[in-house]
């Protein structure tokens, strides 16, 4: 079974993993709602993408205009990450595609590894994480794991949320203060020798830039006018800050903006691009977003000359990145450099109108031939993509290796669905072969194996190892087949081979990728609603016919708990009436347990019947026989006079105890039933029956 949960045989599963995972999630929530931050309720149940979506807001209430995403690691006990070496952190692995991933998100995000056992947390900012690394080990992001060093102290107690809340104002910074707008504060320095010097500072950093750093003990009061950073860091955390730094570096300044690209070809969207500015001269300027490390890079060259003349240039980086990613950055290259376009640029920190720059394109026709054919391989790679999901995700490199594609070819084929022409090549052992007979009005012969490829029962495409799973064979020529089965035996006998070959022309399909779910996931929701059986004739309903149910009883998926009743291994014995499931299946779901039975499911007699009792309609004909411990009744039962337990149907108490007074039970344990069901409210005494004589089970 994968980390997600999904076994590839049985569908999906609740595992031990997703257990802790879901409880994680919930203990988290719990802590943050304690804390007056908002959770997103929709997002608590993952799919893709983060966990948790989370908007701070201040203990009373007001909010801070500050979000992020959560991506919880949940654990029993997060014991194994300490190192004794290193007591101040947690030592956490993580995929490096998830953690650049994270990194690249416009909405900062929080991992989180959560101790269930001791309901709480560390944090650290992935951003942050990313840029500790960096400083680290230059290599960590061309390898498969890094570890992170979470600090202890970032815990979520009161006070490590208070940190987690600093932490994310820090990462929107660039959102919170416009680029060029003042930020106005108060601030009064201690009247002493040092606190005057430091003012003499402060006075030169206005008046010439660069920096200046003033320690809090010279500060006596620091007030925040800035709305938006009062806000988003809290009233008190001005008077808290050990320090204050001001700069004032050139060029840092960027403008956040949607683009909207459109053309002939169609329209293509970037919904958030950083442009800074990064060469200007005489007669023209430049701004892009190379510092974004994005898939897509906008460079724009406006010319101080001509307002009307911009020149712009778009380059992708696609290797190793999301198929998703890299398709919509590919169509967007398609889109913005398709002769006659334009790009809308709408600022994203402040109301202004939009800007329009129409453009020529310049691109060579042998380039967006290649972008065309690059954007129909990551359409067929998204598709596939979605298909195996739950195996995990694709780590795309581009341009991709040709194995790699041949790989891809083949699982489309395998996810496609239907029925394909195939050869299949049996190897028979010959001290186990017989000559085979057929009856010309036989139909065609049906088989079921394990499905390989190249001798492999999964294909890796782009670091995912998908499982193939069985494969179901019609042969439509079974003459054909049992003249060259006779023909290769015959032979191997003569020569003494051990083994022997035959060609099987046939059509095959995977039935763990049939457009509407695999044969076994349709089978397993069937049992799901009668405690785990199932019946050949319902199996055969599902597309899951003999030779299918052999081969899964062959490996041990299911087992025959009756005569033409089985029972799904994996569904656990968590009824207490799954002998009854079995006969009321063997009835065809006609039987309504009754009588002594239908007084123990009630919980209206001692009784201990040592055979079952159900009651069926008069002119019922078994389509086989049942076991010799049932006792049917015949009655016409109305839809009044039935109920339900569990799964199965029942008579009613009232009509339970007229049945037993008829069959002459016991008159003490009909007095008790009575007595039973009048206290619980069950039916009204003066609609009872009377007592009768004594009926020995």
């Amino acid at each position: 079974m994968d980390p997600k949960g999904y076994n590839g045989s049985t569908g999906p599963q609740f595992s031990d993993a997703m257990r802790i995972s879901q409880r994680a999630v919930f203990q988290l929530a719990d802590r943050l709602t304690d804390a007056g931050w908002k959770v997103d309720s929709s997002s608590i149940y993952p799919d893709t993408g983060e966990d948790v979506r989370v908007e701070i807001f201040e203990t009373g209430g007001a909010c801070t205009g500050l979000s992020l995403d959560l991506q919880v690691k949940g654990h029993k006990s997060i014991e194994r990450f300490h190192v004794e070496s290193d007591p101040a952190h947690l030592h956490y692995p993580l995929d490096v595609k998830h953690l650049v991933g994270w990194e690249r998100k416009t909405r900062p995000v929080a991992i989180i590894v959560w101790d269930i056992r001791e309901r709480c947390g560390y944090w650290a900012l992935a951003r942050d994480a990313c840029e500790l690394l960096d400083k680290r080990s230059r290599g960590w992001r061309g390898q498969q794991e890094a570890t992170l060093l979470i600090p202890r102290a970032n815990i979520t107690d009161e006070e490590g949320l208070a940190r987690l809340r600093v932490a994310v104002a820090r990462d929107e910074l660039p959102k919170l203060v416009r680029p060029g707008e003042d930020v106005p504060f108060e601030l009064q320095v201690d009247d002493s020798p040092e606190g005057r010097a430091k003012l003499d500072e402060l006075t030169r950093f206005w008046e010439g830039g660069g920096a200046v750093t003033i320690e809090s003990r010279f500060i006596s009061d620091l007030v925040m006018r800035h709305d938006r950073l009062r806000a988003a860091f809290g009233e008190d955390y001005w008077k808290r800050s050990t320090e204050v730094q001001l700069f004032s570096v050139a060029g840092r300044e960027f403008a956040p903006v949607r683009v909207e690209a459109e053309s002939p070809a169609g329209t293509a969207r970037l919904p958030y691009v950083e442009l800074r500015p990064v060469r200007s001269g005489h007669r023209y300027r430049t701004i892009s977003n190379e510092h974004q490390r994005a898939a897509v890079t906008l460079t724009l060259t406006f010319s101080d000359e001509d307002a009307q003349r911009v020149e712009v240039s778009v380059e992708l980086a696609l290797h190793r990145r999301d198929v998703f990613e890299a398709t919509a950055a590919v169509r967007f290259a398609l889109v913005a450099t398709e002769p006659g376009g334009s790009l809308r640029l709408d600022r994203l920190d402040e109301k202004t109108d939009a800007f329009l720059v129409p453009f020529r394109a310049s691109v060579p026709e042998e380039e967006r031939a290649a972008l065309r054919r690059a954007r129909e391989l990551l359409e067929k790679l998204c598709w596939l993509q979605d298909r195996v999901r739950r195996h995990g995700n694709f780590d795309f490199t581009f341009p991709p290796p040709k194995q790699q594609l041949e790989r891809a070819r083949k699982l489309l084929r395998i996810v496609a669905g239907g029925e394909h022409e195939m050869v299949c090549n049996a190897t028979i052992r010959t001290d186990r072969a017989r000559a085979l007979a057929i009856d010309a009005t036989e139909g065609p012969m049906t088989f079921v194996v394990d499905g390989k490829i190249d001798n492999e029962d999964a294909i890796e495409v782009f670091g995912v190892r998908v499982p193939i799973g069985p494969v179901r064979f019609v042969i439509a020529d079974v003459p054909r087949f049992v003249e060259d089965h006779n023909s290769a035996m015959q032979h191997a006998l003569a020569s003494q081979q051990a083994t022997f070959q035959v060609k099987i022309q046939c059509r095959g399909s995977y039935l763990h990728w049939t457009p509407e779910g695999s044969v076994e996931d349709r089978l397993d929701a069937l049992a799901k609603e009668q405690s785990g059986y199932f019946t050949a004739d319902q199996a055969g309903s599902v597309g899951c016919f003999a030779d299918y149910l052999d081969y899964l009883e062959q490996r041990r998926k299911v087992q025959t708990a009756a005569e033409g009743v089985y029972r799904m291994v994996n569904f656990p014995p968590i009824s207490d009436v799954e002998d009854l499931v079995v006969v009321w299946l063997q009835s065809g779901k006609t039987a309504v347990f009754s009588h002594h039975t239908a007084l123990v499911l009630h919980e209206l007699s001692d009784i201990l019947p040592p055979r079952i009792h159900a009651t069926v309609p008069p002119d019922w004909t078994p389509a086989a026989s049942l076991p010799a411990h049932v006792v049917l009744h015949r009655a016409t039962l109305a839809e009044s006079e039935i109920t339900w337990h569990d799964v199965v149907p029942v008579t009613t108490p009232i009509r339970t105890l007229q049945d037993c007074v008829d069959a002459g039970l016991d008159p003490d344990l009909v007095d008790q039933a009575r007595r039973e069901g009048i206290e619980r409210g069950m039916f009204p005494a003066d609609e009872l029956p009377p007592s009768t004589t004594f009926a020995a089970e």
